[in-house]
């Protein structure tokens, strides 16, 4: 399925049916996906959190759950379906996605190859004109997380300040005898949190940021179902 996106518009999209497909094969070849600080307790008890440097801003980090070893495969896909009892925001928000204007500002958009006009799936408006149930849903869903993003820029820039982020070089043996290492990830350094001065420490804690850094670190011991899946598929 075709990944263009178009700025959405009450105008331009009245007419429109989204025929929705809720196995999400569109992140087949993502082995990562962006995660929310809300959602963190939830990602944790199904995939591994961690941290990357943005491909665009090499000071800038992303929190995102590790869907599998290797770039290109998704692991969690299983015969055209993402199998996880949990979906992250960034993959239920799918066919809508953030995207920003000219001037900056955050607005909708839509994957125009999950449009129809011919009334199959589920209508973006009702006979009235007004936002159907669905995609009030989905507008609500996204503002949500363009909060939360804003909060996890405040919260991956405290960890590099902190100077808490070290590289995590994961390596990994599917049983193969064929060693591997994943690189570009970072984790939160257990030795150097524990250094942390009291008023850094209860910075954290007042800000709910040390929670979310605990579940960072539990989420580390779901690389073994990564290593689990990515076996069983050999």
């Amino acid at each position: 399925m075709s990944e263009v996106y178009e700025i959405f518009s009450v105008d331009q999209h009245q007419n429109y049916h989204i025929d929705i497909d809720i196995y999400y094969p569109h992140i087949a070849s993502q082995h990562v996906i962006n995660v929310i600080p809300s959602e963190l307790a939830k990602v944790a008890l199904n995939f591994p959190i961690c941290f990357m440097k943005s491909s665009n801003n090499e000071e800038r980090f992303l929190m995102v759950a590790v869907l599998g070893l290797e770039a290109g495969k998704n692991v969690f896909m299983k015969k055209g379906k993402f199998d996880s009892i949990y979906i992250p925001q960034h993959i239920s928000k799918y066919p809508f996605s953030l995207a920003k204007g000219e001037n900056g500002d955050v607005m909708m958009a839509v994957n125009s190859s999950a449009l129809n006009d011919e009334q199959e799936g589920i209508a973006l408006f009702n006979a009235n004109g007004e936002p159907s149930d669905y995609l009030r849903s989905k507008q609500a869903q996204l503002k949500n997380i363009a909060e939360q993003e804003a909060m996890s820029e405040y919260f991956l820039n405290k960890l590099r300040e902190l100077g808490l982020l070290a590289e995590f070089p994961f390596k990994y043996d599917l049983g193969d005898g064929n060693k591997k290492q994943i690189l570009g990830l970072y984790a939160v350094d257990r030795d150097l949190l524990k250094s942390l001065g009291d008023d850094d420490l209860l910075m954290l804690q007042k800000n709910g940021m040390l929670e979310a850094i605990y579940a960072h670190l539990m989420s580390l011991g779901q690389f073994q179902r990564l290593i689990n899946l990515s076996a069983d598929a050999i």
